[in-house]
């Protein structure tokens, strides 16, 4: 009997050596994201940096956009850039959500800068901010002369040297512009919020306009769950609720890197830059009423499904 019991505990030895071994658990793969520099890769500050790559301006942004084996799984940009192109049949991205509403505004001398000869210095003829920027004043009909420049930091030249006394800046830039001018002596201020004269011409249900929205790449919804999460949580809850997180984040990636002044302009600014992450089928009407402003056809086929 003993002889027995011993040959049964040394079966179940064996039997759970050569048991298989517990299987590891799955590896995840971080979604990789794009954005352009300034308020939209603000929204970006909690994303693991190491899947994310900034670019300045839109072209890299639009080559993106078209290609089927793009690498990147999230792209920020412009609404209308991104609508246009899904609308043409040209994109494989879809509209997730809006994460920027709107950072314009009239920056000048004082009001009478309005009325008299001089210059408007301005950027982005032809995009979301030259549209807006012409729901809301009757440029044309202006008495300064309205001066387009390539940039933003161009229109921060023509403050700083003098060659215009009112036009349009976005923020974290109008901040940045009003605090140099005065070291130069020259007292701006601002004028007028677009985002606000917008929604009482247009009546729309949000404060401002869809600026840049996020899109993301059919077939990569679930890789993309997590970053659009933290994305969200960051921008609606942890800025609000803990501004010196903007700043700490800013310092820790780098200001240049995102292409904005400093830390501490970020965080001030952080209100008037309108970074609100908002599900874009959730305002439909919003993106309808600024896409038909430049001829492009909303349509729900557009959305993330």
């Amino acid at each position: 009997m003993k002889f027995l019991k011993s040959l049964l505990v040394f079966g179940l030895l064996l039997s759970g050596c050569t048991s298989a071994p517990a299987s590891e658990p799955e590896t995840v793969e971080n979604a990789k994201v794009l954005a352009p520099t300034g308020a939209p890769a603000l929204s970006l500050l909690d994303v693991d940096q190491e899947n994310v790559t900034y670019v300045n301006g839109s072209e890299v942004l639009s080559a993106e956009l078209v290609k089927e084996d793009s690498e990147y799984d999230i792209i920020l940009a412009p609404v209308n850039l991104g609508a246009q192109m899904i609308a043409n049949g040209k994109s494989v991205y879809r509209l997730q959500a809006v994460i920027t509403w709107g950072n314009l505004y009239v920056v000048g001398t004082d009001e009478s800068a309005l009325t008299t000869e001089g210059e408007f210095a301005t950027f982005g003829e032809g995009t979301v901010v030259d549209y807006v920027l012409k729901n809301a004043l009757a440029i044309e009909t202006m008495t300064p002369t309205v001066h387009y420049y390539s940039s933003a930091s161009d229109v921060q030249g023509a403050f700083l040297s003098g060659n215009a006394s009112v036009g349009m800046l976005a923020e974290p830039a109008v901040t940045a512009t009003i605090n140099k001018a005065k070291e130069q002596g020259i007292e701006l201020s601002i004028l007028m919020d677009l985002q606000e004269i917008y929604q009482i011409n247009m009546n729309t249900e949000e404060k401002g306009f869809p600026q840049a929205a996020i899109f993301v790449k059919q077939g990569s919804e679930e890789k993309a769950a997590d970053t659009l999460n933290a994305i969200e949580a960051f921008v609606n809850e942890t800025a609000v609720n803990t501004p010196n997180e903007i700043e700490t984040r800013v310092e820790e990636i780098g200001a240049d890197v995102l292409g904005v002044p400093s830390a501490a302009i970020a965080k001030a600014t952080w209100e008037r830059q309108n970074i609100h992450y908002v599900d874009a089928a959730e305002v439909t009407e919003d993106l309808t009423t600024l896409l038909g402003m430049m001829n492009i056809t909303f349509s729900e086929e557009m959305l993330v499904k």
